[in-house]
């Protein structure tokens, strides 16, 4: 069966999952390298400022999270984790479209929910959790 082309502008799910594939196979490398080595990425913001950036800790989570501790995955780096439960949660979505399920698109309230705008609400809780993280 020959790919359907996507059409500019529309969601695939296909690709989606590809996309996300290919993002977690990245991270769970880098993860892996911490479990088997002891070795993580340092931070350039924290080892020359001392304020944690939102992805500080990162790799202790995942590391924690391989373990099966959701506590000190949570308390290295709490924004890691809502984040790999709503990629969990967009990859089960997206199976079950690409396995003849009803399709989940956003509230009507949030369309079009441009990869643009995406890109702006992750980086605005984002900094938010940075902000916060760092005056606690």
């Amino acid at each position: 069966m020959a790919p359907t082309a996507v059409v500019p502008g529309t969601f695939s799910a296909a690709e989606a999952l590809r996309r996300m594939a290919a993002f977690g196979l990245a991270g769970a490398g880098i993860a892996g390298a911490h479990l088997v080595f002891g070795v993580g990425l340092p931070c350039p913001l924290f080892t020359t400022t001392g304020v944690q950036c939102p992805l500080c800790g990162s790799t202790r989570a995942a590391g924690a999270l391989a373990h099966g501790d959701l506590a000190a995955a949570w308390s290295y780096n709490a924004l890691l984790v809502v984040g790999l439960a709503v990629a969990a949660l967009c990859a089960v979505a997206w199976l079950v479209e690409l396995a003849g399920g009803p399709a989940v698109r956003p509230p009507r309230r949030l369309r079009p929910l441009t990869q643009n705008r995406l890109y702006v609400a992750v980086a605005v809780v984002a900094a938010v959790f940075m902000v916060v993280r760092n005056l606690t």
